[in-house]
C-alpha cells in the first residue's frame, strides 16, 4: 500500500489574517498538510481521511497532480467541513464563522473523525510509520495503537493538541501524555502547546526541553514557530532554524506538514536526528510559501529540496560536531 500514512481530518480553511483581513478559503486539515510534508520526500505516502463529496473539488485534484494514491479516502458526508480561522498574536489561531456558510460544529466534527479500524485496514508489510492527530491521550485509544505496533511493527508519530481555545481539558494531564508518549514512540509539539502543558507561561526553550527529557520515547519533535524546530532524543536537543524557500505567505499548517515530515525523515535517514530536522523544516518552507499545501512537487522541487537538505545539515553538522557526515539521497 504505502510506507508511510497521513491519518487525520481535512477541512476547507477560511483564513483571516490578525487584523481580519481575509485570506480567502482553501483546502486545509491535519493529514492533508502532513501527507504534503512528506511528499517534499518520497511519494510513498497515502493520505487516510474521512470526508464530503465536495473533496474531489480540490483535494482529489491535488492528490492526483502529485501521484498519489486515493484509497485512503472514506466519503462519509456530503459536505466536507468547512471552518474558519484567524491568526493572532500568540502564534496560534481563534475559530471563527466560514466564508463559505457551511456550517461546522463539534457534531459534525465527531461525525468526521476516522476510527482506528479504518487506520488498521490501510496497514500492510510495506507501512513503517503512521501520523496522527488526536486530542486526548487516552489511555484505552493508545491501547489500540500499542496493540498495532506489536501486530504490524510500525512506529507512530502522535501529534499533541492542547491549544487555549479548548481550556479545561479535564482528561488531559503530563502523567496521561507519558504513557501516551511512551507508546507512540515518536511525538511533537509546538511551543504554545508546551507552556499550556507544563503551566511555564515565561518558559524558554531550554526548560521546555528540560521538561522533554523527561519522557520515555524514541524522539520528540519540538516546534518554535517562525524560529524553527528541535529535534530532542536522549539527553540532547538539536535546533534547527526556520526554512525559507520563497517569502512565507501563510505558516497555516506547516505544524502538520513539519510533523508528517519529521516522522518520515526520521524513517529513511535511519534516526539521525539533525537530518530530521533540516528535512522538516524544508517541508514547512515549501507549505508556508502559499495559502493551502504546495500544489505541485516537480522533479526540480525534489531536486531542490535534496539540495537545501545537504547545504543544510553540512552547515549545522558544524555546531553538532559528533553528528556524522552523511549525503541525503532518495530511496
Amino acid at each position: 500500500m504505502a510506507k508511510y500514512l497521513a491519518c487525520g481530518n481535512v477541512l476547507y480553511d477560511s483564513m483571516r489574517e490578525i487584523d481580519g483581513s481575509s485570506m480567502g478559503e482553501h483546502m486545509g486539515g491535519q493529514a492533508l498538510y502532513a501527507t504534503s510534508g512528506i511528499r517534499v520526500w518520497t511519494r510513498d505516502v497515502k493520505m487516510v481521511t474521512n470526508c464530503g463529496y465536495d473533496f474531489d473539488d480540490a483535494y482529489k485534484p491535488w492528490l492526483l497532480q502529485n501521484g498519489l494514491r486515493l484509497d485512503g479516502i472514506n466519503y462519509e458526508q456530503e459536505f466536507t467541513a468547512h471552518v474558519g480561522m484567524q491568526h493572532t498574536e500568540s502564534g496560534a489561531y481563534k475559530m471563527i464563522p466560514s466564508e463559505s456558510g457551511l456550517i461546522y460544529n463539534e457534531y459534525l466534527q465527531g461525525m468526521m473523525e476516522l476510527s482506528f479500524e479504518q487506520i488498521e485496514a490501510q496497514i500492510d508489510s510495506d507501512t513503517k510509520a503512521i501520523y496522527f492527530h488526536v486530542f486526548i491521550p487516552d489511555r484505552v485509544y493508545f491501547r489500540k495503537i500499542d496493540r498495532i505496533r506489536e501486530k504490524f511493527g510500525v512506529r507512530f508519530m502522535y501529534e499533541v493538541v492542547y491549544g487555549m481555545d479548548y481550556l479545561p481539558y479535564p482528561y488531559f494531564n503530563v502523567d496521561k501524555l507519558k504513557d501516551a508518549v511512551k507508546i507512540a514512540g515518536l511525538w511533537s509539539l509546538n511551543k504554545n502547546e508546551a507552556v499550556g502543558i507544563f503551566n511555564m507561561p515565561n518558559a524558554t526553550d531550554e526548560q521546555i526541553i528540560e521538561k522533554l527529557l523527561e519522557f520515555d520515547c524514541e524522539m520528540c519533535y519540538f516546534r518554535c514557530g517562525d524560529r524553527g524546530a528541535y529535534v530532542v532524543i536522549g539527553n540532547t536537543a538539536y535546533f534547527v532554524p526556520v526554512v525559507h524557500i520563497l517569502p512565507s505567505a501563510d505558516p497555516t499548517g506547516c505544524g502538520n506538514c513539519s510533523t508528517g515530515a519529521a516522522m518520515a525523515a526520521w524513517c529513511e535517514t535511519d534516526g539521525n536526528p539533525l537530518m530530521t530536522g533540516v528535512m522538516a523544516g524544508i517541508s514547512a518552507g515549501f507549505n508556508a510559501s502559499q495559502a493551502g499545501p504546495w500544489p505541485l512537487y516537480t522533479e526540480e522541487d525534489e531536486a531542490e529540496a535534496d539540495r537545501l537538505a545537504n547545504e543544510l545539515y553540512e552547515k549545522l553538522r558544524k555546531i553538532y560536531k559528533e553528528i556524522p557526515a552523511i549525503e541525503w539521497k532518495r530511496r
